[in-house]
């Protein structure tokens, strides 16, 4: 028997988990879980940073050419506009990613050739992630090979029960898993194979029309319209939760636009403990307000549905604030800064929150 032992950072408790195989997924983190065991799995990490604006600025992918040649992206995603990416060596801690201003102006410097006001429209946050690109030497980071590879570390290493897989990139991501299932399925001796490839993705079972859910539910066609975009069929149960409550179907954050019943949802079936997860799942917080208009509604619903302290609810509101300015940081000029600074010390000074 193996395992692991972790610390739950939320209680703050250590414990251990027991298995035949302990498999390793931990992209960027990878060579540093391995290491553990004893094992080797030997990466050459790149950052990529992201910039997101506040609005649909093309309806269409628009390409372009940085100015070392490199491909760079402008693209819309649900209602705002993405660009990117930068490719760039990276072994500092991934927990703990820089963007810097040479980073933001290579992508504007890139994107503005095709898109010339790119400049002119409103920067909201950037973000950054670290690729477990695969170790190659003697090549430039774009150059590097975007394929996967599962280590059996009882073979590489004469260590039983630890597997690692490292590379590869989202689009792969179900044939990565594949693989990986099924040797976990050969080392314990189970004849059987992966079959996702077969079978719908949660909430793809069924094709619902949003105008059913509008009229059923009485809410906003672009709202029912959202909820069947992100969650399928399953939207109905996230609706269900009003059906004894109808005020879970106010909207929280109207630029996305959120429900009530979709943070609530995200507490009780999708694990969700921080404002931070209820952003990760539903996107609340991320449009054009940055939560300057719903950051304190759903701090309140989130308090009430894990039952904790106000003094831990402002504590909510404080990390929320903090992880936002970090994101916006690196795009902040001008009139926005001095709007980003007014949001501040609005929640800062009249919410109490600069007083612990």
């Amino acid at each position: 028997m193996v395992g692991i032992r972790y610390k739950d950072l939320i209680a703050g408790s250590v414990s251990e988990a027991r298995a035949k195989i302990v498999f390793n997924a931990a992209g960027p983190w990878a060579s540093r879980i391995a290491k553990m065991a004893g094992a080797e799995v030997k990466l050459r990490p790149a950052k990529g940073i992201h910039i997101s604006f506040d609005r649909r600025l093309t309806n269409t992918a628009v390409m372009a050419k940085a100015l070392d040649g490199r491909a760079i992206f402008l693209m819309p995603h649900q209602n705002e506009t993405i660009l990117g990416t930068t490719d760039d060596d990276f072994f500092g801690d991934p927990d703990d990613i820089p963007i810097t201003e040479d980073d933001v102006q290579y992508l504007l410097n890139g994107i503005e050739t095709v898109f010339p006001k790119i400049r002119e429209a409103r920067m909201i946050r950037a973000w950054a992630g670290i690729r477990p690109t695969l170790f190659e030497s003697n090549k430039y980071e774009d150059d590097l090979t975007r394929e996967y590879q599962v280590f059996d570390h009882e073979i590489r290493d004469g260590i039983p029960g630890f597997i690692s897989i490292a590379g590869g990139k989202l689009a792969s991501f179900r044939l990565m898993s594949e693989e990986a299932v099924d040797l976990v399925c050969k080392k314990l001796g189970v004849e059987r194979h992966a079959t996702t490839h077969l079978k719908p993705l949660p909430g793809s079972e069924e094709e619902i029309p949003p105008e059913e859910l509008a009229h059923k539910y009485q809410i906003p066609l672009f709202s029912a319209a959202r909820l069947v975009y992100r969650y399928g069929c399953r939207a109905r149960d996230v609706l269900s939760l009003s059906q004894t409550h109808p005020s879970h179907r106010n909207i929280i954050c109207s630029c996305e636009p959120v429900l009530e019943a979709e943070l609530r949802y995200a507490v009780r079936r999708e694990w969700a403990r921080t404002l931070e997860d209820l952003s990760q799942r539903t996107r609340f917080g991320m449009g054009p307000c940055q939560g300057g208009d719903c950051l304190l509604l759903g701090a309140q619903i989130l308090g009430e549905e894990l039952g904790i302290s106000p003094k831990r609810v402002q504590d909510q509101v404080r990390e929320f604030l903090e992880r936002n300015w970090r994101e916006k940081a690196p795009i902040l000029t001008g009139s926005q800064l001095r709007q980003e600074e007014l949001n501040r010390m609005v929640h800062l000074n009249l919410c109490g929150l600069g007083r612990s």
